[in-house]
């Protein structure tokens, strides 16, 4: 027959990877965790993937406890009215998911609630700060018989009919209660005790980090080679470039290997290079420098001389306008003229032989000068 134990899975959070939300107009933490690979051995037992799939969505809503509840030397249900006052520092377990073989989900930590607490303070504290934090998954299990062998670990039985009971909050190094320590039985709702086992998942969540990143890395390399592929031309232009910026740092190595002495080899070092690419970028910086305070100054001189010329172009005008208006014209005449339509008139006005209009007038009469052209 079957035997029932309970067991505590503890794993590492990654505190880099904690974020603050606001939920119902309050401010919480989100503490996202893992627990269960699949097909792990642990305790020498087996849990195998269909058995985790079956069971794992139990953990949606379940309380995320500090520490495991126990009452006395016994381990209780989290959801027991004294494991509650006790071990609660509102916080729960929610967003549970399977990906990549692992069972994830966040922890949410309401700050105010956790703030009424001591154990809740030491939380916010260490959260804060990034000190160590460890989640463990308390559960029940039957242990069926069974032998093989899973990622080079050997079991002699495996788990089935698991029932999550909480995913508890651990300060510090993994620190659960063990046999040794006078706790070694869980007792549920109806009474039944069972033996707990505690376990240390051996991939952390740093671990499965560092896994990921991997994969994203070697994904990136395939993404970028293909990008290459497409960019080819763009890249050789720029590879051209970066080469001719390396140019004065190859010069230098050469006249380095030619005054070594006999037998000794002189080589291009990583810092030699960067130094070389800084003094190229530095003057190509200055040689861009040096260009746009040529151009502002070009401007300037462009502005300058254009003033000048608005100058010149005002006062020609005025010029012509004195003479349009001793020709008689009046100030409503010469308005909206162009300078050249100006130029005009006066041109008309103004007679290769020396005639003119006479502009004297007196008494509604013309005066008379022997100078102005026949009617």
């Amino acid at each position: 027959m079957p035997k029932q134990v309970h067991a505590h899975l503890v794993t590492q959070v990654n505190a880099s990877k904690i974020t603050k939300e606001v939920i119902d107009g309050e401010e919480h933490y989100r503490i996202p965790s893992a627990t269960l690979p699949d097909n792990v051995v642990m305790n020498g037992g087996l849990y195998p993937a269909d058995e985790i799939e079956k069971a794992y969505r139990g953990l949606e809503g379940t309380p995320a406890p500090l520490g495991h509840p126990k009452v006395g030397n016994q381990f209780v249900p989290a959801m027991s009215p004294r494991a509650m006052n006790r071990y609660s520092v509102g916080a729960w377990n929610e967003n549970v998911r399977r990906e990549a073989g692992r069972v994830l989900l966040d922890k949410v930590v309401n700050i105010r609630v956790a703030n009424q607490t001591e154990g809740g303070r030491q939380l916010i504290q260490a959260i804060e700060k990034q000190e160590p934090i460890h989640t463990s998954t308390g559960l029940t299990l039957q242990q069926r018989t069974g032998n093989g062998e899973s990622n080079g670990k050997p079991y002699t039985w495996i788990a089935t009919q698991m029932n999550f009971d909480h995913d508890a909050i651990l300060l510090g190094e993994p620190g659960a209660a063990t046999p040794e320590e006078g706790v070694g039985m869980f007792v549920n709702a109806a009474g039944d005790e069972a033996e707990v086992l505690t376990a240390n998942i051996e991939l952390t969540d740093d671990e499965e980090t560092a896994i990921t990143e991997m994969a994203e890395h070697i994904i990136g390399i395939h993404d970028r080679a293909e990008r290459r592929e497409q960019n080819k031309g763009r890249i050789d232009k720029l590879v051209a470039a970066i080469k001719s910026a390396f140019g004065g740092a190859q010069e230098a190595s050469a006249v380095n290997h030619a005054d070594a002495p006999e037998g000794e080899e002189m080589s291009l070092t990583r810092e030699d290079v960067i130094s070389a690419v800084n003094e190229a970028l530095k003057t190509r910086d200055e040689q861009i420098t040096s260009l746009v305070n040529e151009q502002k100054a070009q401007g300037e001189t462009i502005k300058e001389l254009k003033a000048n010329a608005d100058e010149q172009k005002k006062a020609a005008n005025a010029e012509i306008d004195e003479k349009l208006k001793a020709a008689g014209f009046e100030d409503a005449d010469l308005e909206g003229m162009s300078v050249n339509a100006k130029k005009k008139v006066l041109a008309k006005q103004q007679p290769a032989g020396g005639f003119h209009l006479n502009t004297a007038f007196g008494n509604g009469q013309q005066a008379e000068d022997t100078n102005t052209l026949p009617e």
